[in-house]
């Protein structure tokens, strides 16, 4: 008898496929909308005329990931981390970014965020910073060597 993996998964219950397709595909925060995890509020912006959204003051924390050249980056994964007793920088949130902010909302207390660019996952930046939770912005940026294709250019 011969079993075909659609077979297999068609007679799989819903839970078992569903448990299958969320960790299959990393989540993609789409542009210029909020994502929440728990008590931590990010989105991905600063592309165009939504990158002037008066909204994006309401956030604390604007990491942005550029080239040591100053040129805007997307494309990274991005994991958020809750830094500090009992927590042990566990992951707080994580998603791909397809925009060159991450604009964070969270609760008083330190945090880690870490991009790593799509691209290329053995490029990684990371950034400690601390939050009161409200406030002026404050900017961090994330800087990664210029993509070799535009290095020639």
């Amino acid at each position: 008898m011969r079993f075909s993996l659609f077979s297999v998964l068609a007679a799989a219950p819903p839970s078992v496929l569903a448990a299958l397709l969320l960790t299959s595909a990393p989540a993609l925060a789409v542009q210029d909308q909020p994502i929440r995890s728990g008590d931590i509020e990010a989105v991905c912006t600063g592309v165009g005329s939504a990158k002037d959204d008066p909204r994006w003051t309401a956030y604390p924390v604007k990491i942005v990931l550029a080239t040591q050249n100053g040129a805007n980056l997307a494309n990274a994964h991005i994991t958020l981390s809750k830094e500090g007793r009992g927590k042990g920088g566990q992951a707080a949130m994580q998603f791909d970014c397809d925009a060159p902010w991450v604009l964070v909302k969270a609760p008083p207390g330190s945090y880690s965020a870490t991009a790593t660019l799509v691209r290329d996952t053995t490029i990684s930046r990371s950034v400690n910073f601390s939050t009161s939770g409200s406030g002026p912005q404050r900017e961090l940026t994330l800087m990664f060597p210029v993509p070799a294709a535009t290095a020639a250019n």
